[in-house]
């Protein structure tokens, strides 16, 4: 992409393998007007949960408020499994071989370290079960090719756990883009910072967590970016250590370039006040999700000042538990899968790659079937 070139705005996912767009008056998937979904099928679909930290009990939490029937789990610590097996009243199985086979479990719900992601989606799927993997997909796009092609081969659903995709905000913002209101779209920016720090767990070691905070939660927002914009097709990236005794990078950002030419900005800290913000900035106008999805700002490019737009909050937890199962039934779309999962993926490489290298980088690069076979 030399600079200067010019483009044209049109639909961002044609033809790029992430999904296509519609208008406000379509259906669309995940998409959430008033109270919370529930599974369409009074049979609740049955699923273990492989990876007992904090997170993987948040989303425990969520599949039995979406519906879904928690029946087994599965650490590697016996006093874990134990542990929460007794406060869901499921199941403790003694391997992820024992959790797969029993006929208790349709899908699981995979919290575990991100570079085992693969190796465990292509057991799960070898057993023809389903999965929803959290995010990141996994740490590199042959990986994720691998996961892929295991759950293709088995004819299986997954899912990749990027919810902010589905926050009411979010679904707004994309119906503002989509039916022109705010215009051809130049500009967007996100700023992810939660101060919790690096705890002595496996995120805080170098090869789970690349670019610091990046990993954990800026992938969210590359997912959004990709649902709202289309595909990122250039990365600069920045990631320093700047404070004494931590073992990660402290302060991460990047400089993004859209495939329609568009410029965008993501920072991420595991060091400052909580902040989870999203703006999109187009010719006619620019929309603002504010406080994790919480508020929601529209201004006219004719306006001095936003106006908050009203709507009732989604829980994108459940709604994304609520898809999952309602994929496994056919009855819903798997939204985001694996496609896109991936495509997030190439950018994080990208990022890293960046960052060693202090030197923009295409994502086509990572993407690149000759690369990855």
């Amino acid at each position: 992409m030399g600079a200067g070139r010019t483009r044209r705005w049109r639909c961002p996912h044609r033809g790029h393998g992430l999904g296509d767009r519609r208008r406000a008056s379509d259906s669309v998937p995940g998409r959430i007007r008033g109270p919370i979904a529930t599974v369409s099928d009074p049979d609740p679909v049955r699923v273990g949960v492989v990876g007992l930290g904090w997170w993987g009990g948040v989303l425990a939490d969520a599949a039995e408020r979406a519906g879904l029937e928690v029946t087994a789990c599965f650490a590697r610590t016996k006093a874990s499994r134990d542990e929460f097996a007794a406060v869901r009243g499921c199941y403790a199985a003694s391997s992820l071989a024992e959790l797969v086979a029993s006929d208790d479990v349709e899908g699981v719900i995979l919290a575990t370290p991100h570079s085992v992601h693969v190796e465990h989606v292509e057991q799960i799927a070898a057993a023809g079960k389903h999965v929803i993997v959290d995010k990141p997909f996994t740490l590199t796009v042959a990986e994720a090719r691998r996961a892929l092609a295991a759950t293709s081969a088995a004819g299986t659903i997954l899912m990749v756990g990027h919810q902010r995709r589905r926050q009411e905000a979010n679904r707004r913002i994309k119906d503002l883009i989509d039916g022109g209101d705010i215009g051809t779209p130049v500009v967007a920016s996100s700023v992810y910072g939660v101060a919790s720090g690096y705890p002595a767990t496996w995120r805080a070691a170098k090869d789970e967590t690349p670019l610091g905070a990046m990993t954990g939660l800026g992938v969210h927002m590359i997912d959004t970016f990709h649902y709202l914009l289309g595909p990122i097709e250039r990365v600069s990236a920045f990631s320093n250590e700047m404070l004494e005794g931590e073992p990660l990078d402290h302060a991460t950002g990047l400089l993004l370039e859209f495939w329609t030419g568009a410029v965008g900005s993501l920072v991420t800290t595991h060091f400052a006040p909580k902040v989870i913000q999203m703006s999109v900035h187009g010719t006619k106008g620019a929309a603002f999700n504010e406080d994790d999805g919480a508020r929601l700002f529209v201004q006219k490019i004719s306006e001095g000042t936003r106006t908050e737009v009203t709507f009732k909050r989604n829980d994108e937890l459940v709604d994304q538990l609520v898809a999952f199962a309602d994929a496994i039934r056919g009855t819903g779309p798997a939204e985001p899968g694996g496609v896109e999962g991936m495509a997030v993926v190439a950018v994080l490489e990208a990022a890293v790659a960046s960052a060693e290298s202090r030197a923009a980088v295409e994502v086509a690069e990572f993407m690149s079937g000759d690369r990855y076979g």
